[in-house]
């Protein structure tokens, strides 16, 4: 008899902690957001606002934890085409944190009735009206544009000192060959195709850095990389 009053003590012991569990629980959940952390990643980029994300958020602070769905947020969040990515998570004592990644622009195109950017993975992305950043300039964009060659021209100007301090312009042909816009002594770069991108940049910055130490940058002003490990350059007529 005492074996059974003994088991009978132990399952009431354990409804009583499942309830108690239950209970706390639900009480946990039906309470409401007390506040909101936002954390925006790059720091150097301020394309998206705290306030922003706090208005895009503002009709879940008021609803009970239990009927949060945080993927709902970070979709909406994600709407905005200056953001990557967002992670968002509520901690125990009822906080909701947003990790935010913004898109990070390599280049700025321009079109006949808009402008906006292309970032690091190929994605458009509008300008911001908070921040604008020195990145090189896109011309000749449209449908027939291949979106890689200009990512990876564009990611070879702004991972390179040389070639971000002095390419300011992207040009594609209507053949959708590529030119290059030198900064400062506004020489034309035939850079063509995608065929062996790099060995044509090497064979530019050897070109230029010669060309700088004897003076006579200026002098040029057109740059054709387009034949294989070799530079034509072509002199001004009024020199």
């Amino acid at each position: 008899m005492q074996f059974n009053l003994d088991k009978i003590l132990i399952i009431l012991i354990l409804i009583l902690s499942i309830l108690i569990y239950y209970f706390a629980n639900l009480s946990n959940n039906n309470r409401n957001i007390k506040s909101v952390e936002i954390n925006i990643t790059p720091t150097n980029l301020n394309f998206v606002s705290s306030d922003s994300v706090l208005k895009t958020v503002d009709k879940y602070t008021l609803a009970s934890k239990g009927n949060i769905y945080l993927s709902k947020i970070e979709e909406d969040i994600n709407k905005n085409s200056l953001v990557q990515n967002t992670e968002a998570y509520i901690s125990p004592d009822q906080k909701l944190y947003l990790d935010i990644k913004q898109k990070e622009p390599i280049a700025r195109i321009f079109t006949n009735d808009s402008a906006f950017y292309l970032d690091k993975n190929s994605n458009l992305m509008n300008l911001s009206n908070l921040q604008s950043v020195k990145v090189p300039l896109i011309f000749g964009f449209n449908n027939k544009s291949d979106i890689n060659y200009l990512t990876k021209i564009s990611l070879l100007i702004k991972n390179d000192d040389f070639l971000s301090a002095n390419i300011s312009q992207i040009i594609i042909l209507e053949n959708q060959q590529i030119n290059l816009r030198l900064r400062r002594s506004n020489v034309l770069v035939e850079l063509g195709n995608n065929f062996n991108l790099n060995k044509k940049i090497q064979n530019l910055k050897a070109f230029y850095t010669r060309a700088y130490e004897l003076n006579e940058v200026d002098k040029y002003k057109k740059l054709n990389l387009r034949f294989e490990n070799q530079v034509i350059a072509v002199k001004k007529t009024n020199l």
